[in-house]
């Protein structure tokens, strides 16, 4: 009878287990792979181009791309896909603040917790409650180069699409002239 009680209760504590939260209760950031995956789906079905102008230690060059397929997008998106802070390796990587509506713009602002991490300040504008345009900090430094970027991307008054981005940047490698860049682009239908 001994046996048969503690086998019982074991069986009702292995029962009883803890499950870990799922990723619906989890913590989550907002989620920029996602609308950017979304946004190539939309980008391919317009046919949409991109008009770049690429302005480097005072000269500047513009192109006209077409891309054609989704790996051909996430290229010009690459930097963008790798700002995403909704990744399960940064939960609880950042402090998160919600700045009320002033003029009808409000903003949510996720600041890093670690200088370690490289993208310090990920803010998103809303207009009357509609995303008009996120801004991204990135740094990183270590002993042989510093790297800041920051990336702007722009979306219609709906707050569905992408009308375009900007990135500035300063790349200072040792034994190498400092680099300063600015991209606009900006799609074309």
């Amino acid at each position: 009878m001994k046996y048969l009680s503690f086998t019982v209760l074991i069986l009702l504590i292995a029962s009883c287990n803890i499950r870990p939260e799922s990723a619906e209760t989890a913590a989550s950031y907002f989620n920029l792979e996602e609308v950017l995956n979304r946004e190539i789906d939309f980008l391919l079905a317009q046919n949409a181009g991109l008009e770049k102008a690429l302005e480097s230690n005072g000269q500047t060059e513009t192109v006209q791309l077409s891309p054609q397929s989704r790996d051909e997008w996430k290229e010009q998106l690459s930097l963008f896909f790798d700002a995403n802070i909704d990744k399960p390796g940064l939960k609880d990587a950042y402090y998160e603040e919600q700045l009320s509506p002033l003029g009808g713009v409000s903003k949510t602002i996720y600041t890093a917790r670690s200088s370690k991490i490289p993208v310090q300040t990920f803010e998103c504008l809303y207009a009357n409650d509609v995303l008009s345009q996120i801004n991204i900090e990135l740094v990183e430094k270590n002993v042989i180069f510093s790297n800041l970027r920051s990336l702007k991307l722009y979306f219609d008054e709906e707050g569905q699409h992408i009308v375009g981005f900007d990135v500035n940047g300063n790349e200072d490698m040792h034994l190498k002239e400092e680099m300063h860049f600015n991209i606009k682009a900006v799609v074309t239908y």
